[in-house]
C-alpha cells in the first residue's frame, strides 16, 4: 500500500469516526434542550454533512436501511409531497423543514448504531442530559426565570418529561456506583416537573409509565411497581406538591370552559367545510393557522393549533395521513411491546420499555400542548423513533430474539 492510499484510508477514518455523529447529536440535544437557542439547527446540518460523508465513503449504506426506515422516510416524503403538490402556495415551509430535520437525526441515530460504540459514550449522553436538567434548574431555581430558558411552560416539562426515563435507564443499566450521582438530578428535575404549570406533562407521563410498568415480562414487579407508581401520585396528590392537586381540582371546577374542548369543537367545525379531496388530502400543512380566526369561539386566544393531533392532521393532511401516522405509531408501539416480551437482552428491553414510557409520553403530552409540525414536537420525536428504531432493528438484539 503506498503512502497516498495510506492517508486516503486515514482521512477516511478521521471524517467517518464515531465521534463526530456523537458530537453533532449531543449538541442538537443541548443546544435545544438547555439553551433553547438556534445552534440546534446548526448541529442538525453537520449531522447531515457528517451522513453525506459516511455515505460517500460506503460506511453507511442506504440500500440496507431496514424497511422501517423506508416507512418513516416514505410517510414523510407523502407528507411534504402532497402539501407542495396540491397547496404551494399556503404550504408552511418553515414547519416543513422540521420534517426534513427529524429525519436527519432519525438516521444519523441510526448510523451512530451501526458502529462500535464503547461504554463511555452511552454515559457521556446521560452526563449531557443530566447538565441541561443542571442548567434548566439553575435557570428556574436561582435566576427565577420562571420557565427556564424556554417561553412556555410546556417547552419546558416537555424536556423534564421526557428525561425522567432517560435516568430511570442509566441507574438500572450502569454498574458502576457513579450511576448514583443521577439520583440528586432526578429528584431536581421532578420537582422541576412538578412545579411548573402544566397538567399535560403529569398526565402524559403518569400514563407513559403505566403501560412501561406493563410491558415487563414479570407479573411480580410489574404489581409491585404500578403499586409503587400508584402511591407516589396519591402522595403527591393529598400533599398538594408543586400545586398539582390545585390545578386539577380547578380543572374539575371549570372543565366546560377548558380552552381545549372549544378548540377541539371549532376544529370539527372547520372540518364539516371540508370537500371530498380535502378530506382525503387535507389543506396543506400551516393551512390551518390561515383559516382558523373564522372558526375561532368568542373568548379564546388566538393559537395556530387545534391542540390535538389527530384533529390537526386531519385538517392539514387528510384521512390518508392520518392513517400513515397514527397506524405508523399504533404499528411502533404494539412492535416494542413484543420486544420487551421476546427478548432476554436485560439493557436492550429496559432501554425499549423507556422508550415506551417517553413515546406514550410524547403522544399525550405534544398532542394537547404543541402544533405536530413544531420544532417542540418534531425534535423531541426525532430522538424517541431515532433511538427506538435503532435498539428494534439491532442486528444483536435480532439474533437472541431468534434463539429465544
Amino acid at each position: 500500500m503506498t503512502t497516498f492510499q495510506q492517508n486516503l484510508y486515514m482521512l477516511k477514518d478521521i471524517f467517518t469516526s464515531k465521534y463526530w455523529l456523537i458530537v453533532s447529536l449531543c449538541g442538537a440535544f443541548f443546544t435545544f434542550y438547555a439553551l433553547n437557542r438556534g445552534g440546534v439547527v446548526v448541529f442538525i446540518e453537520a449531522c447531515f454533512v457528517i451522513l453525506i460523508i459516511n455515505i460517500l465513503a460506503k460506511e453507511y449504506q442506504l440500500k440496507h436501511l431496514p424497511n422501517s426506515y423506508w416507512l418513516v422516510i416514505a410517510t414523510c416524503a407523502y407528507l411534504l409531497c402532497i402539501s407542495v403538490i396540491f397547496h404551494f402556495q399556503i404550504s408552511y415551509y418553515r414547519w416543513m423543514a422540521n420534517i426534513i430535520r427529524m429525519l436527519i437525526v432519525v438516521l444519523t441515530i441510526h448510523c451512530l448504531s451501526e458502529k462500535k460504540l464503547e461504554g463511555w459514550s452511552i454515559n457521556f449522553f446521560f452526563g449531557v442530559v443530566a447538565i441541561a436538567v443542571c442548567w434548566q434548574s439553575t435557570a428556574y431555581y436561582v435566576f427565577k426565570m420562571k420557565y427556564g430558558t424556554f417561553t412556555n411552560a410546556h417547552y419546558l416539562s416537555v424536556f423534564t418529561m421526557l428525561s425522567l426515563p432517560i435516568f430511570a435507564f442509566a441507574i438500572m443499566s450502569m454498574k458502576r456506583w457513579y450511576r448514583y450521582l443521577f439520583v440528586p438530578v432526578i429528584l431536581i428535575n421532578a420537582d422541576l416537573l412538578l412545579s411548573i404549570e402544566s397538567r399535560p406533562a403529569f398526565i402524559a407521563l403518569t400514563v407513559g409509565t403505566i403501560f412501561g410498568i406493563l410491558s415487563l415480562n414479570k407479573s411480580r414487579k410489574k404489581w409491585i411497581y404500578l403499586s409503587l407508581l400508584c402511591v407516589l401520585t396519591a402522595a403527591i396528590l393529598f400533599l398538594d406538591y408543586g400545586g398539582v392537586y390545585s390545578r386539577f381540582e380547578n380543572f374539575i371546577d371549570t372543565w366546560s370552559e377548558e380552552g381545549r374542548l372549544k378548540r377541539w369543537q371549532d376544529a370539527l367545525n372547520m372540518l364539516k367545510d371540508n370537500s371530498v379531496l380535502t378530506w382525503i388530502i387535507g389543506n396543506g400543512i400551516g393551512s390551518y393557522r390561515l383559516f382558523y380566526l373564522k372558526y375561532l369561539s368568542p373568548g379564546l386566544s388566538h393559537q395556530i393549533f387545534p391542540h390535538m393531533h389527530f384533529l390537526e392532521i386531519l385538517y392539514e393532511n387528510g384521512i390518508i395521513a392520518a392513517v400513515l401516522l397514527f397506524g405508523g405509531f399504533l404499528l411502533l408501539f404494539v412492535r416494542a411491546i413484543k420486544f420487551t416480551f421476546n427478548t432476554p437482552h436485560r439493557n436492550g428491553r429496559i432501554l425499549v420499555q423507556c422508550l415506551i414510557v417517553m413515546l406514550l409520553s410524547w403522544v399525550i403530552h405534544a398532542g394537547l400542548t404543541f402544533p405536530f409540525y413544531s420544532k417542540y414536537s418534531l425534535y423531541s420525536l426525532a430522538f424517541i423513533i431515532g433511538t427506538l428504531l435503532a435498539v428494534l432493528e439491532k442486528p444483536v438484539y435480532k439474533k437472541i430474539e431468534r434463539k429465544s
